[in-house]
């Protein structure tokens, strides 16, 4: 079955978000571009009877509303595509923004291809390592169920490195899976570049 053009949309934006990513390219346009594409798939996660990274987020925390989530997951993303408030109001996002670092695009790439895979069923293999290493990065967010020995074998002590190192070992490890025949027959491997056109 063919994918809605907005899932389409989707992979796109976050294809190409994850490929600046990984040349350290322009970290505000990843933002932008993986920011846009979350808004899209998370809705077609749900449509498909998956539970979409938010639904996790809200069963984690109790506390927190869907509002008060969207807020905080997309605070970066709604201040460098927002010139004004609703009122017509110029917003003074400067403070924010100067808080801005890569590291955010951490998150958002992993939510994104997270909610992704839901619908599509499968990810490139860039997105695939991402995942991993995200999870070795930030072992506070992997779901217990999952066994935390075999994520942090791919990336021993990775918190103990500077980023760009980090960085790094992200892109070592892609190199490393792509030459992995098993992987990338694995019909859970998307096999489409990370950039492609349209349609």
């Amino acid at each position: 079955m063919t994918p809605p053009k907005k899932v389409e949309a989707a992979r796109r934006q976050l294809g190409t978000a994850l490929a600046l990513y990984l040349e350290d390219r322009d970290p505000v346009s990843v933002h932008c571009l993986a920011g846009g594409a979350c808004e899209l798939i998370d809705f077609y996660a749900q449509k498909v009877g998956g539970e979409p990274f938010s639904s996790h987020a809200l069963a984690t925390f109790p506390d927190l509303d869907i509002g008060q989530l969207r807020r905080l997951q997309r605070q970066y993303w709604n201040a460098f595509k927002h010139a004004t408030h609703l009122s017509g109001q110029e917003r003074d996002d400067d403070e924010l923004l100067s808080r801005f670092t890569d590291v955010q695009n951490d998150h958002v790439l992993f939510i994104g291809w997270y909610d992704y895979a839901l619908v599509a069923d499968a990810m490139p293999v860039e997105a695939q390592v991402h995942q991993i290493w995200y999870l070795a990065l930030y072992p506070e967010k992997l779901d217990p169920a999952i066994s935390a020995e075999t994520i942090q074998s791919a990336f021993p002590n990775l918190r103990s490195f500077p980023r760009d190192q980090q960085k790094r070992l992200l892109l070592k490890r892609i190199k490393m899976a792509k030459s992995d025949a098993e992987l990338m027959n694995d019909p859970k491997t998307e096999n489409r570049p990370l950039i492609i056109g349209w349609p």
